[in-house]
């Protein structure tokens, strides 16, 4: 339902005009395809979609958000996290699907997942109240 685009499409989303209504419609969602493939591209302006947003985690963080990443992934093959189990499949998933519950359910992802909100937080620079 959408990509980032790669060759001539570089630095573009291509999404699907339902499933981006869809996304921002249903406010009890944690799905957004629109905050997902965005999040892609964010990651990839360091020129690598890896997980890690060179661009807006200070280096400072760089260990700590891959042990994060790492151990909620742990978790979710396990069954043992209510993140989205696409989340899993890589760390670049993992990083556009926190993104997505990140913005979508912020007080439940904050109650849920503390030590990754506060880096969401730190990353994007939104200070949630």
């Amino acid at each position: 339902m959408g990509q980032v685009g790669w060759g001539v499409m570089n630095r573009k989303m291509i999404l699907s005009k339902s499933a981006l209504h869809e996304g921002f419609e249903n406010e009890y969602s944690e799905s957004n395809v629109g905050i997902h493939e965005f999040v892609h591209l964010i990651d990839k302006s360091d020129g690598a979609v890896d997980g890690l947003p060179e661009v807006i985690l200070q280096k400072q963080y760089v260990i700590p958000w891959l042990k994060m990443i790492h151990q909620e992934i742990g978790k979710i093959k396990k069954n043992h996290s209510d993140i989205y189990p696409y989340g899993s499949f890589s760390e670049a998933e993992f990083f556009s699907v926190v993104a997505e519950y990140f913005f979508k359910q912020p007080k439940h992802f904050e109650k849920k997942h503390p030590e990754l909100f506060w880096m969401m937080d730190k990353m994007f620079h939104c200070q949630h109240q």
